[in-house]
């Protein structure tokens, strides 16, 4: 393990505790005021407090995770060492058939999708044909009609679309489609998760951590509930636990990565559904590339600079073809602007919400232009999408400048409320105990009656809902829905965002702190991830699936021996 001075640990860990601090200080009063009181010396105090433990419980947590590397290191030395000297001294003897890789998982390939299928069946049965939610009624809605765009994944649209019309066309039956739909994910997730393990192998994390990778991805309740739904943020990011792996692969042994043609197909099909399968997958590919390229000074993967610069320009290209000639084929209009400018139209709305009072009547009339007053009066702090969809875009393009001065003029005259909007907005990204519930003041979801948005556990049109296994049915429906359940602190174990993502910027920091920086680019894409939800409408957890897909992966990385290929 590397040798790093106290110094540079202290550094490290007093920043990470500054993060962990707020999140967690911060955290609680956006979670129960919805709302933070930035000039308040009290929220300061508790912040100083609280980062000197936190700081103190990262100093001592990365002491012990290094401890034990160093330690399981130099037994594995140890060993291997004797076990050298003992074939040299019985070099004339016949050796024994040499037993199986103790640092593979044994169990066959097929069966880790096998039981992973059949961890995940009983969520099927619960709710069959599977959760047909959020998007993938308007999905559905854009094949029939006839206007697909690119407001949703075009291959996704068409995924959907056109199985539950062709099997309604069969059968007569929708169920039939979306059933084949959630078989067909769950196959191809548990196929994802299963070659995911074996990439651990190739990697170096330990036996230990890909066994529980293997129980991870079968028993969490989360990975379990969206392997049957829909939406497709499930494929999306599985597509990018791949690449992060590939990544990772690549910064640890380039020649050889570039020598299996295995490799670089998977690699290659990573890196293409990790752009097709969300609309800000191209930018985080685009942003990696960009960091890869720029890396190759510092490792030793500057030897094929050349390959990997016509990788990134092969996947450049394969995703213009595909927005090009493929979209023309199907006739894709384009997108919604307003999802773009989602935070910018949830801080004006806040403004006009709680400080109405203070604004001049031209700046509210110009508002108005872009965002009636009918919308802007339904403003929820946690979910844009009310005023969002009252987003004039045809007046907002004829004088964008006019409405993006009017925006700064906002903010510059009140700062600390488009904080606190942006706060409020992504705050159960981050904070640990935070119950995911940004539909909390929707009606449709009928939060008024008590239940949560943490998941959409329904089946909506054109699909009915058929219960096989009530016990289970029950079950996750207290999971998605009930909020007195979600606020446990125990519930954040199995179900917090904020909580995985805690973790792994420990991870991150920990790796950084310990020069392990072949592993922090592969990381920066969950980094890129997190940055582009930032700016989304509300926060869900499906937006953010790698910090569980990625979790096992993430603790493994901690035990890793061996520094990625670089130049002095």
């Amino acid at each position: 393990m590397a040798l790093i001075s106290r110094t540079r640990k202290l550094i490290f860990s007093g920043v990470m505790g500054v993060i962990a601090s707020f999140c967690l200080v911060a955290g609680y009063y956006l979670d129960n005021l919805d709302y933070l009181d930035m000039l308040s010396l009290t929220f300061y105090r508790q912040l100083l407090a609280g980062s000197v433990l936190c700081a103190a419980a990262v100093y001592g947590l990365w002491t012990l995770i290094n401890r034990a590397g160093t330690r399981k290191a130099g037994d594995d030395g140890e060993k291997v060492s004797n076990e050298t000297t003992a074939a040299g001294l019985a070099e004339a003897e016949p050796q024994p058939q040499k037993k199986r890789d103790r640092q593979n998982l044994s169990l066959p390939y097929l069966a880790r999708v096998g039981l992973m299928l059949l961890c995940w069946l009983p969520a099927l049965l619960s709710i069959f044909p599977g959760a047909f939610s959020y998007d993938a009624t308007s999905e559905w809605q854009q094949v029939v009609e006839g206007t697909v765009t690119s407001f949703h994944p075009v291959l996704h649209v068409l995924l959907v679309g056109y199985l539950l019309e062709g099997f309604y066309a069969l059968t007569g039956s929708y169920n039939v489609g979306i059933a084949a739909y959630s078989i067909l994910q769950m196959v191809l997730l548990a196929n994802i998760f299963a070659y995911s393990i074996s990439l651990q192998r190739q990697i170096g994390v330990r036996r230990g951590f890909q066994i529980f990778s293997l129980i991870f991805f079968c028993l969490s309740p989360v990975i379990q509930l969206f392997s049957i739904c829909t939406t497709k943020d499930v494929l999306f990011f599985g597509a990018m636990l791949l690449l992060i792996e590939f990544l990772i692969l690549l910064y640890r042994g380039p020649e050889e990565f570039f020598q299996k043609k295995s490799r670089l197909v998977g690699f290659g099909a990573s890196v293409f559904f990790t752009m097709v399968l969300r609309n800000n997958g191209f930018y985080i590919v685009l942003a990696v590339g960009l960091l890869v390229l720029i890396s190759t000074g510092k490792f030793k993967i500057r030897k094929r600079c050349p390959g990997i610069f016509f990788v990134v320009v092969g996947a450049a290209l394969t995703y213009v073809l595909y927005t090009g000639p493929f979209y023309a084929a199907f006739d894709v209009g384009s997108g919604k602007l307003a999802e773009m400018l989602s935070v910018p139209i949830q801080q004006m709305a806040r403004v006009y919400t709680y400080e109405r009072e203070t604004l001049k009547e031209e700046d509210v009339e110009l508002l108005y232009e872009i965002l009636p007053w009918e919308y802007l009066s339904v403003y929820e702090p946690t979910n844009s999408d009310n005023v969002k969809w009252g987003f004039n875009e045809e007046n907002f393009r004829e004088k964008p400048l006019a409405y993006l001065k009017l925006w700064m003029k906002l903010g510059l005259e009140h700062p600390l409320t488009y904080v606190n909007s942006f706060l409020i907005n992504t705050v159960d990204y981050w904070y640990p105990f935070a119950v995911v519930d940004g539909y909390r003041f929707d009606e449709d979801w009928g939060d008024w009656d008590g239940y949560s948005s943490y998941f959409a556990y329904r089946v909506d049109e054109p699909g009915e809902e058929i219960v096989l296994l009530p016990a289970a049915h029950q079950y996750y429906m207290t999971i998605s829905t009930d909020l007195t359940v979600q606020k446990h602190y125990w519930t954040a174990l199995f179900l917090s965002p904020g909580l995985y993502f805690m973790a792994f910027m420990l991870v991150f920091f920990y790796l950084w702190c310990y020069k392990k920086y072949g592993f922090l680019v592969p990381l920066a894409v969950v980094w890129l991830n997190f940055f582009t939800v930032l700016l989304g409408p509300v926060a869900l957890v499906r937006y953010v699936l790698i910090v569980f897909y990625g979790f096992p992966l993430f603790l493994g990385l901690t035990a890793v021996t061996g520094d990625c290929e670089v130049y002095d």
